[in-house]
This record gives C-alpha cells, sequence and structure tokens, in this order.
C-alpha cells in the first residue's frame, strides 16, 4: 500500500474503527458524529480524513456542524453534548490522492485522541 509523502491541505484526521461504522451504519456517520472537538477548525479545514488503521479510508468537506446530545448512541459511556458535523463528499481528485494511502509516519502516533490537524 502506497504511504502519503506529504498532506500539503489544511485536513482533520478523524480516526475510526470497523465495529464504529458498523453500528452507525457507515463510514460517513461514524466519521460526522459526537466529537469534542473545535468546530470552528474543523471548518476551517480543507478536508476532513476518515481514517481507519492509519489508511484514508474516505475524504470529505465540512459543511456545517451543531451540537447534539449522544445519550442515544451505541456508546453510553459517552455522555453530555457533542460536536455532529455535515460533511460532502471531497471532489473526486482529492479522493483519488488520497483514499486508499497510509498516513505519512508523522501522523500515525495517535496516543489516546482520535484526532488529528495537519495545520
Amino acid at each position: 500500500m502506497e504511504t502519503l509523502q506529504n498532506i500539503e491541505e489544511k485536513v482533520v484526521l478523524f480516526r475510526t474503527s470497523y465495529d464504529v461504522v458498523q453500528a452507525r451504519g457507515s463510514l460517513k456517520e461514524a466519521t460526522c458524529k459526537w466529537w469534542k472537538v473545535s468546530e470552528n477548525r474543523v471548518l476551517a479545514s480543507d478536508y476532513v480524513f476518515s481514517i481507519i488503521d492509519d489508511i484514508v479510508r474516505d475524504v470529505y468537506i465540512a459543511e456545517d456542524s451543531y451540537k447534539e446530545s449522544d445519550d442515544g448512541n451505541a456508546y453510553p459511556h459517552f455522555e453530555g453534548v457533542r460536536a455532529v458535523f455535515i460533511f460532502k463528499d471531497a471532489p473526486e481528485n482529492i479522493k483519488q490522492k488520497y483514499v486508499g494511502k497510509t498516513l505519512p509516519v508523522e501522523y500515525q502516533k495517535w496516543g489516546q485522541n482520535p484526532i488529528r490537524y495537519t495545520f
């Protein structure tokens, strides 16, 4: 699998998992919902990457956000009000540039936070 050499655009990386995708019904739903994150920073990005196992699975553009109580989600240990984003698909040329490729090494160290910024 090809490794990205760099990410030129302002990108927010959201790490998710196959379990969350299955619970929420789609990769987009797993990526857009219930984050404790700066909404302004996400909305200021050029793109949002959905990451599973350090591989870019899809690319979106964050158009808007709102707050939602996540009490009814599949992970009840998440409590309170969190950000939900409205995404549209990135242009096809951007998807071709990034989807299916492994993140550069400097973005593979996640620690406890499932969100990374390239800017």
